[in-house]
């Protein structure tokens, strides 16, 4: 599964969509994660597909920062609210809900070829 979600096609054909963006996370000198998101995904809303930490940047506010970057992004693209959606049993939940995000829908959805995810959807208002 995570072969095709960050396959170089994959990658290539979401960049080239001027909606998507990636931004590297760099704190100190360092990589130390990556964002990824789409503006305008569904009217004046913005899909957060992912942001992920090494895990030695956890705990720093790093993430933190990260949230608050997409919170501009999508605020000075005239879009107004922001969704994603995350594991039932991904720690991350708490850390989404800690920024205000907030459980809006719930259910097992079919991501293609055979997989499934049991997600929550999540959103933010702007």
């Amino acid at each position: 599964m995570l072969s095709e979600m960050y396959s170089s096609a994959v990658i290539s054909t979401q960049i080239k969509n001027s909606n998507y963006h990636y931004y590297l996370i760099i704190n100190e000198d360092q990589i130390v994660g990556f964002i990824g998101f789409e503006l305008h995904y569904e009217g004046k809303t913005t899909k957060l597909h992912r942001i992920y930490l090494l895990p030695e940047a956890k705990g720093k506010n790093i993430g933190k920062e990260g949230m608050n970057f997409l919170k501009e992004e999508v605020a000075s693209n005239a879009d107004n609210r922001i969704i994603l959606k995350v594991n039932k049993d991904n720690a991350a939940k708490n850390f989404y809900e800690s920024q205000g995000y907030k459980v809006y829908e719930e259910g097992i959805f079919d991501i293609g070829n055979g997989f499934v995810m049991d997600d929550y959807l999540m959103e933010f208002t702007i």
